[in-house]
């Protein structure tokens, strides 16, 4: 099993717009960053660069109603080439029982994951790989999870799965998703 550590650096009273993953050791492996800019000048874009400085990736998303979700794309920098889609969903049980939306990540290079969140758990979001069962109906295997612990990092993204374990860019991605999106915009409502 692999863990980082995702910490939110700066932010302001409405968004958040630095992150930063590390591993265990606390070497850094890349930043996130989101212009401090009024949020009417801001880009609809994160980029993600690496411990050197170089541009890993872009995150774009659309901002589609709450019953849809919104979606989000990732693009590997500097081909430009799309990575994975990451679609937030909601059902009407998870606003009646406060839930955390969940996220299905789609990569381009055919695998699925399904973060799902809990308020109420140790784990504030748990990771599962989707694959196709007998009979052609998706099984969900436990992967890893996303805790918020009391003290020192914001997030621990600890997983157990060879894709995710080589690309830490979708652990951050996930990270700061869940982060921007979903548990700070529920703080807010």
């Amino acid at each position: 099993m692999v863990s980082y550590h995702l910490y939110r650096d700066a932010f302001s009273e409405v968004y958040t717009y630095r992150y930063r993953l590390t591993d265990v050791t606390g070497a850094l492996e890349l930043t996130v960053s989101w212009p401090g800019l009024p949020a009417a000048d801001r880009p609809e874009e994160i980029s993600f660069t690496d411990a050197q400085g170089q541009q890993l990736a872009l995150l774009r998303w659309e901002d589609r109603s709450w019953w849809y979700g919104d979606r989000f794309w990732l693009f590997d920098m500097p081909a430009a080439a799309a990575l994975a889609t990451i679609e937030e969903q909601w059902r009407i049980v998870d606003r009646l029982l406060l839930r955390l939306p969940g996220y299905k990540l789609t990569l381009n290079a055919g695998e699925t994951f399904i973060a799902r969140g809990s308020r109420y758990s140790q784990q504030l979001y748990e990771l599962f790989a989707l694959s196709t069962g007998e009979g052609n109906s998706p099984e969900e295997m436990r992967v890893g999870e996303v805790s918020h612990p009391t003290s020192g990092p914001t997030y621990i993204l600890q997983v157990e799965h060879p894709y995710l374990e080589s690309h830490p860019v979708l652990l951050a991605t996930l990270g700061v998703i869940l982060d921007l999106w979903g548990v700070q915009r529920e703080q807010r409502a």
